[in-house]
């Protein structure tokens, strides 16, 4: 009867887990199963092996064995009804503690004598059915808990997982699913690890792209409530625990950090925990079914819908057998399908999209087109100004409107009357040019209406000008008037030219100058002469008198040939004539102008011959054991080139005391010995060592130098003994421990029993200690006194 309740407690804890899942998870509103991808990420570290709380003395790892093993009779026997592989549900197990492996397995390492779990894929996902459950319950069952808490490594490998499911074409429509389970901080050794913590949240967000992530807690610590930091001061251990376990888990699917969450998703449970058996056991078995009983979405017909709403209000523009296809492709629609068959549904969309693209709009009425171009081909185009508008209008029929275009017809017949109508009878009189080139368009004159005569437009023979237009026998000036009757038809206006005369002297004709050359500094501008038509000549010009411009001299032109006078000396400057700024002249060569020169900034030369040791002429400063150099000057104060040395100014050596490392002239050897440094110079940093000059470090001093075991007291019977470790140096006690009392003859047996739990208690304590151990005191307690009463009841079976 005890082992069956015991047995009952182990399975409880994972149903809590999966009884606070989001009930999105459940959807079932289609009649197929959906099949289910699960990692599960099991803690299999040291702290497993300590009752799940100081109340409820199961310990940790059976809960979580008869909790999967009870997971995997239920799959077992889902997967055993269903036919096809693809719709059978499959489970990866993960177990973490230490060190990562890439292998599959159940591989342990040695560390300082003890040995650890590898964090590590224990199984490949597996389809478990009746015939071979045992196979993956004896992964289960083949764990043993020993190590740290390695959370990052195990969603590095849950990644992975995920990841081989979502590439795997045949379990395109299985759901992913991460479950983690835990009882305690994430380690590397014994306490909250940030970096382990945060690598499992960041690799975990890669994770919630493709799976849903669930976290449950088996520790004394475990409250789902708690988000974060509240107050001020340090995160305590709480705030750490639960805040990394809502990281990890799909409640914050952004998460960077523990300390930086994120928003939390809209009614969001993925992150629990229990503190006792008994609060898990009706969660568990409430989940387990509703995980079996989970069935396929229904087909997402969204995009039907839409391509529904694009179906035109109202059909009767369009063509009867494009109208029967649209209403064929709608009647084949099903409205039954679940998510598997989704690709039916696309295609329902592309039909119905196809139908809609191909529906053809009826032909549009052309009769009233018709009647207007019939009316047009009456007319002689000839008696009218200009016919090609209704032509154009014509021409811009277009055949292929459809009933939704008809306004565009019925404009284009308005457009052909409305040409008609504005159509003006025209007399037809040409222009003649008369000798001279060039076109004019021949003028459209209305009938019995005053005429204006243009300007000409022709280009005159050569030697001559336009005089006027003539008509019959009279010219008309440009700007006259004519009234223009039928008995002028087909008359001509003609141009009358006469000869050029030369005679105008002016600068500018009609806004254009006349000039043929500029004035310069020496000579009169020079101009063509016009005619009072405006005509230019092209070779009788005018001079403009008193107009020449006179020498600028302003220009500087630093040029030998302008050079008046050279400097002597650094003192004095170059002397040169100015140029005029127009035609080059040198005021050299202009009597009138011996004053126009002007000195250069240049100077003689230089004589760098003065040593001066100034600031302002250092060419490199002293060091310890080289002088300062310094540049030799000009008189004048100018710098040159050339440097001298300045005997006598060299710094010296300015040694320091620097105790690193690197300076280290001899360690210690003993506890009585000191190290010594060599001195380091402040400015050049070499050391004292060419000079054999150093200094004792007084903080510092040599490791003890320890001696074996001395007993200072043989243990006995009934009294422990003792023994101690002394420095051989300076004789300082650095160890001690007691020796345990001799052991009676008669219980010799019990002894050897009592003595190798001792030595696997010590082992025990040496070891990696991880997870949660705050209620490792009240189990440790209750195996003592368990012990104690055992060899009291063997004793006294003794005696008898």
């Amino acid at each position: 009867m005890k082992i069956y309740k015991k047995v009952i407690a182990c399975i409880l804890t994972l149903m809590m887990f999966f009884a606070q899942m989001p009930v999105n998870v459940f959807a079932a509103n289609q009649k197929n199963n959906i099949p289910l991808d699960i990692v599960l990420v099991l803690d299999v570290s040291g702290s497993m092996e300590d009752p799940i709380t100081s109340t409820d003395s199961t310990k940790r790892i059976a809960i979580l064995k008869d909790s999967i093993n009870q997971f995997i009779e239920g799959f077992a026997e889902n997967n055993s009804k269903i036919n096809q592989a693809n719709k059978q549900s499959r489970i990866s197990i993960i177990k973490f503690a230490g060190d990562k492996s890439d292998k599959v397995g159940n591989d342990t390492y040695t560390e300082n004598r003890y040995k650890y779990n590898y964090t590590q894929i224990m199984n490949d996902f597996f389809t478990a059915t009746n015939e071979n459950k045992e196979q993956l319950k004896d992964v289960v069952n083949s764990i043993s808990p020993a190590g740290a808490t390695r959370s990052d490594y195990a969603m590095e490998l849950a990644l992975k997982q995920i990841e081989q499911s979502k590439n795997d074409e045949s379990r395109k429509y299985a759901k992913r699913i991460v479950f983690f389970v835990t009882d305690g901080q994430p380690t590397t050794l014994s306490n909250f690890d940030d970096d382990v913590a945060n690598k499992a949240i960041t690799t975990s967000k890669e994770i919630k792209k493709d799976a849903e992530v669930y976290t449950f807690g088996m520790f004394s610590l475990t409250d789902p409530s708690i988000t974060g930091h509240v107050g001020s001061g340090s995160w305590s251990d709480a705030e750490k625990f639960n805040a990394y376990m809502h990281g990890v888990s799909s409640n914050y699917s952004a998460a960077q950090s523990y300390k930086n969450l994120g928003t939390r998703a809209e009614n969001s449970a993925y992150y629990m925990g229990a503190k006792s058996s008994n609060e898990a056991k009706a969660i568990f078995n409430s989940v387990l079914n509703k995980l079996l009983s989970m069935t396929y979405a229904g087909a997402d017909y969204t995009k039907v819908t839409e391509a529904k709403k694009r179906i035109p209000s109202d059909l009767t523009l369009y063509t009867d057998e494009t109208v029967q296809a649209l209403e064929d492709a709608l009647k084949d629609v099903k409205y039954d399908l679940d998510i598997t068959q989704q690709d039916t549904v696309d295609g329902y969309v592309d039909a119905i999209n196809k139908a809609i693209a191909q529906l053809k709009y009826k032909v549009a009425d052309y009769t009233e087109v018709d009647k207007a171009i019939e009316k047009a081909n009456k007319l002689n185009k000839e008696n009218y100004e200009d016919f090609s508008k209704v032509e154009d209008a014509i021409k811009t029929v277009v055949r292929s409107k459809n009933i939704t275009e008809q306004d565009e017809v019925d404009a284009m017949a308005k457009a052909i009357n409305d040409a008609i109508d504005a159509l003006v009878f025209q007399l037809k009189i040409k222009y003649n040019s008369n000798g001279g080139t060039g076109t004019m368009t021949n003028p459209a004159i209305e009938l019995d209406k005053e005429f204006t005569f243009p300007k000409c437009e022709y280009v005159a023979p050569n030697g001559k000008h336009f005089k006027g237009w003539q008509v019959d026998s009279t010219i008309y000036k440009v700007g006259d008037p004519r009234v223009f009757t039928k008995d002028d038809q087909n008359k001509e206006i003609k141009a009358v030219w006469e000869e050029h005369t030369f005679d105008q002297k002016l600068k500018e004709v009609n806004g254009v100058s006349t000039l043929k050359d500029k004035a310069t500094c020496t000579t009169n501008a020079i101009y063509y002469k016009s005619c009072t038509c405006g005509q230019v000549s092209t070779t009788e010009t005018f001079e403009d008198k008193d107009t020449k411009l006179g020498h600028e001299y302003t220009k500087q032109i630093k040029d030998e040939k302008y050079l008046k006078s050279q400097g002597s000396n650094c003192q004095e400057h170059d002397a040169y004539w100015y140029v005029c700024s127009r035609c080059d002249a040198s005021a050299k060569d202009d009597e009138n102008a011996q004053d126009k020169y002007y000195e250069s900034a240049e100077v003689g030369n230089h004589v760098y011959d003065q040593e001066v040791e100034s600031s302002e002429y250092l060419a490199t400063p002293a060091t310890c054991m080289t002088p300062a150099r310094y540049y030799k000057s000009c008189i004048c104060g100018a710098k040159g080139t050339e440097a001298f040395a300045a005997t006598g100014t060299h710094l010296g050596h300015a040694y320091i005391e620097v105790k690193n490392p690197q300076f280290l002239r001899e360690k210690a050897t003993n506890c009585k010995e000191h190290d010594t440094y060599w001195y380091v110079c402040s400015r050049c940093g070499k050391t004292s060592k060419t000079i054999n000059k150093y200094y004792e470090d007084k903080d510092s001093k040599g490791e003890h130098i320890s001696s074996d075991w001395i007993i200072d007291q043989q243990p006995t019977v009934a009294k422990e003994g003792s023994k101690h470790k002394e420095c051989t140096v300076c004789k300082e006690v650095l160890e001690t421990e007691k020796i345990a009392k001799l052991e009676n003859v008669k219980t010799e047996t019990k002894k050897e029993e009592t003595a190798s739990k001792k030595e696997t208690k010590v082992e025990s304590k040496k070891a990696v200690t991880t997870g949660d151990n705050t209620n490792s005191i009240v189990p440790m307690a209750l195996l003592g006194i368990s012990l104690l009463g055992i060899y009291i009841i063997v004793m006294k079976k003794y005696v008898r």
